[in-house]
């Protein structure tokens, strides 16, 4: 069954479903001559702020979503934040992205994408590369992949803001410092320094995640203390992430004493 997949993957499902920024871009020796320097400099979107392309592209978005994968609640933008953006701030010909090998992970059951995006940074032209991967949706009654093309889609997306954001684009999710919480206890720290877990006391450590994000010790100790009060390592805050949840779901029933909720 799984080779199925991996052979149908093989077989080009990718073609037709990747959409792209631009095919070309355009580069410093493209424009020739001081007429076509000055057509383009009026043609360019000139920000008022006089903000750099850097600025620009990693400015924060008025929205974001937030799943949460493994107890753990991510922030993230969409593909369709991330196209825009490059097409406002490189415009539509500034830049191009393209999938350049793609398979079938038997063991994980997923497809990968290896994907790269070009960029024009006032003719100098920059290039980055990234994995994305989407798992395969399956049929519940027969096991059978629904669409690889979607899942392939989805594999290239995730490549796609992985790209952007090493122009800048989303980065600040990923990095983000949690502010101590009004009230909330100073971390208890280590003779290394590291903050350590309220309730192991073992040291934090370094997280890292399929996607790529990383929480830093620093990190993780401040999203434990504005969501549960106090530091804690990645298990305990899992956790508690999970007690919070099922204690969200209880439902009181009109006759049912407060003191027969389970928590």
């Amino acid at each position: 069954m799984r080779s199925a997949v991996e052979e149908r993957v093989r077989d080009g499902a990718l073609d037709g479903i990747l959409a792209r920024g631009s095919e070309g871009l355009a580069t410093s020796s493209e424009r020739t001559g001081a007429s076509a320097r000055k057509a383009n400099a009026q043609e360019a979107p000139t920000p008022s702020t006089g903000a750099s392309f850097y600025e620009r592209l990693a400015a924060p978005f008025e929205t974001t979503f937030k799943d949460n994968r493994g107890g753990v609640e991510l922030e993230y933008i969409t593909g369709e934040q991330a196209i825009s953006r490059l097409n406002e701030v490189l415009g539509v010909a500034g830049w191009s992205f393209k999938v350049l090998e793609h398979g079938y992970n038997q063991e994980a059951d997923e497809v990968w994408v290896l994907a790269e995006l070009k960029a024009s940074f006032e003719g100098t032209l920059v290039e980055r590369q990234q994995f994305g991967s989407q798992k395969i949706r399956r049929s519940r009654g027969t096991d059978q992949p629904l669409d690889i093309g979607f899942d392939l889609k989805g594999a290239t997306t995730d490549a796609l803001k992985k790209c952007a954001m090493a122009i800048g684009v989303g980065l600040y999710l990923s990095r983000k410092e949690v502010p101590v919480s009004d009230g909330a206890p100073a971390p208890a720290l280590a003779d290394s320094g590291t903050p350590t877990c309220a309730q192991c006391g073992d040291e934090l450590k370094e997280v890292r995640f399929r996607d790529g994000t990383i929480w830093s010790p620093a990190q993780l100790a401040s999203y434990g203390r504005r969501k549960h009060g106090r530091t804690l390592c990645m298990q305990h805050y899992r956790e508690a992430n999970e007690a919070r949840k099922r204690a969200e779901q209880v439902v009181v029933r009109p006759e049912q004493r407060l003191d027969e909720i389970p928590f």
